[in-house]
């Protein structure tokens, strides 16, 4: 997948399904970061959609090796990584998921560096773009 300068990605965001139920929605971020990162030095990311929904950062879950992780357990996580060229796929719980159509994204991302002081950590990064779901 080819990522978008932008942090929020256009592609990626989708309606979660599970059997007959829409439990959520899905959208991919870009590592912002000039290299990737391990997972376990994600703080998390809050989500806020239209006035529909506002999550807080450690509400959201992150996909890696084909499941979701909450922000608990990924902070423990080891051998884990998000990589510079993939998108980070972020999971909102939000039962219904959104109807299609453009909607206004808003993300804050939290991110650690092992290598800056805690007291100045961790790095915020904020986006609002709009998007669209089809279904």
């Amino acid at each position: 997948m080819f990522l978008e300068r932008e942090l929020i990605q256009s592609q990626g965001f989708t309606n979660v399904r599970e059997g007959d139920e829409v439990t959520g929605f899905r959208l991919h971020l870009r590592m912002p970061s000039y290299r990737g990162l391990a997972a376990s030095l994600i703080d998390g990311v809050s989500v806020r959609v239209d006035d529909v929904v506002d999550v807080d950062h450690d509400t959201p879950l992150w996909r890696f090796d084909g499941r979701d992780i909450g922000i608990d357990e990924l902070r423990l996580s080891d051998g884990l990584r998000w990589q510079l060229e993939e998108p980070g796929v972020v999971t909102v719980p939000h039962p219904g998921g959104l109807a299609p159509g453009v909607h206004e994204v808003e993300v804050e991302l939290l991110l650690r560096a092992s290598y800056i002081p805690i007291e100045h950590q961790p790095s915020r990064y904020r986006s609002t773009r709009k998007v669209t779901i089809v279904r």
